[in-house]
């Protein structure tokens, strides 16, 4: 039998500090189990019960009861097959991205969230040997497979703006603006100091956002992030609104964009944590 998400919860620290980028430790664990994330992704598992989960997960895995689902495994083949006739050298340029050789073939570095990922046309390596989830491997290969050639517009727009994203809007608010407003709420100094070491900067912009910053978690795909900060007294919460370049679904799908706004939001609550 599959182990399951009460019995991973068990062997969690069951603290909910979110430093594996997950508000819950039992968000953590459904994900882990239902979406392939790595365990090893928090940082506090103690070291025997991590092993013992690895292990099983690996035993699940190879008598083919594997922790991915079968949409992953589906979504992963039927993208990594767009790709297959690309000649990933001509499309580097375009994407933001580098080119080096593995193992004789072509593999495109591609900045993802502050980390670097070699994406070949059957594989995803993370450069830094860390952990990593699997559906990031769908969200590079999506980027790839868009093969967008257009110059960003240099105009900012909102999710509610883009053909056909309204049945979204409300996924992307709850998954990524939600989480970072409250994880930050108060914290204006925090989210500043996080977004540094995405390489994020704060151009001159007319708003009366108390904090603002632009940064990519895609090379091709810039956030303009705005934050107001909760108002105790008045009873207002925090408050974050991201903003996308014109050009953003000629990269992304935008089922693609709202689980790209879900990472960010996890790597902003993860870098927080260090």
């Amino acid at each position: 039998m599959a182990l399951q998400i009460l019995e991973l919860l068990k062997m969690l620290p069951r603290t909910n500090c979110g430093d594996c980028g997950y508000l819950t430790c039992m968000a953590f664990a459904t994900h882990v189990l239902r979406e392939g994330v790595a365990p090893a992704v928090c940082p506090h598992f103690d070291s025997p019960k991590l092993a013992r989960v690895e292990a099983i997960l690996k035993e699940q895995e190879e008598g083919g009861v594997t922790a991915f689902p079968e949409h992953f495994v589906s979504a992963k083949k039927h993208v990594i097959s767009k790709i297959q006739e690309y000649d990933l050298k001509e499309l580097a340029p375009f994407l933001g991205a580098d080119v080096v050789q593995q193992q004789d073939r072509d593999a495109l570095v591609i900045p993802l969230l502050g980390r670097r990922y070699a994406v070949s046309k059957d594989e995803v390596t993370a450069l830094d040997g860390g952990e990593h989830d699997v559906w990031e491997h769908v969200l590079l290969y999506n980027y790839i497979a868009q093969a967008c050639r257009e110059p960003l517009a240099g105009k900012w727009v909102a999710m509610g703006e883009l053909p056909g994203a309204l049945a979204k809007k409300k996924a992307f608010e709850e998954g990524c603006e939600d989480v970072i407003a409250g994880a930050f709420a108060g914290r204006v100094e925090d989210l500043h100091e996080v977004l540094l070491k995405l390489g994020a900067s704060s151009p001159p912009m007319d708003t009366n956002a108390e904090f603002h910053a632009v940064f990519h978690p895609l090379p091709r795909i810039p956030f303009l992030l705005y934050f107001w900060d909760e108002d105790r007294d008045d009873g207002f919460p925090a408050k974050v609104k991201i903003l996308f370049d014109a050009t953003v679904l000629c990269y992304l799908d935008i089922e693609s964009l709202v689980f790209l706004g879900e990472k960010t939001a996890q790597r902003l609550l993860a870098l927080k944590g260090k």
